[in-house]
């Protein structure tokens, strides 16, 4: 007699199915298991730390009401980023209508915060990572929020085009295509950051 697919491949699919039958330990198990590896990703999709944290809270809570409904297949983390992904998409989408509605100068929210001059070893080296990173994080924040979430998922969380195709419900060309497009976008906004910081050595 053949049997199912055993849901002990991960034990968080067993956690979640003693939380649909009421078990709060499982479920706080769970959180405790995975909930810096959603943080992580939630910043990385918003750009924002305080906005990660309630993001990551709203997708366990996602997690927590429809624990009954999800079925066991492949690893329980690719459906937490599945709900996390989409969850961070939604909330982009609103803070861009917020954005567009409002009378204000569209420079304002972007100015870089004041920061006082570092005199510590090597504070030069890391102002410049910090300059570098920010124009990458600025660059990834004008990306298509589709291509925004498979740069993210495969360069900064290290999933396969296989996951990133069962995170997304998209199929692997189509990560490979959108990968391909992000990467693109990135590279032409650094050199025409490059380019606008250093006008005078085009003369």
């Amino acid at each position: 007699m053949g049997t199912e697919p055993s849901i002990a491949a991960d034990p968080g699919w067993d956690a979640l199915a003693r939380t649909a039958a009421g078990d709060s330990i499982a479920f706080e198990l769970l959180v405790g298991q995975h909930q810096d590896r959603l943080l992580r990703l939630c910043e990385r999709m918003l750009g924002d730390v305080e906005e990660a944290r309630d993001a990551a809270q709203e997708v366990f809570l996602k997690l927590y009401r429809n624990a009954a409904s999800f079925r066991p297949r492949g690893q329980l983390f690719t459906l937490l980023y599945r709900i996390g992904v989409n969850h961070c998409l939604n909330r982009i989408r609103r803070r861009n209508l917020v954005r567009f509605f409002r009378f204000s100068d569209p420079g304002e929210e972007d100015a870089p915060p004041f920061e006082p001059a570092d005199r510590r070893p090597g504070a030069a080296e890391s102002m410049d990572a910090r300059e570098r990173w920010r124009a990458v994080r600025l660059g990834i924040d004008k990306l298509p929020s589709n291509q925004r979430a498979v740069l993210i998922l495969a360069k900064f969380e290290g999933l396969s085009y296989r996951e990133i195709a069962e995170v997304l419900g998209i199929s692997e060309g189509a990560v490979e295509s959108r990968l391909f497009r992000a990467m693109r976008r990135l590279e032409a906004a650094q050199e025409s950051d490059r380019s606008t910081v250093s006008p005078a050595k085009r003369t």
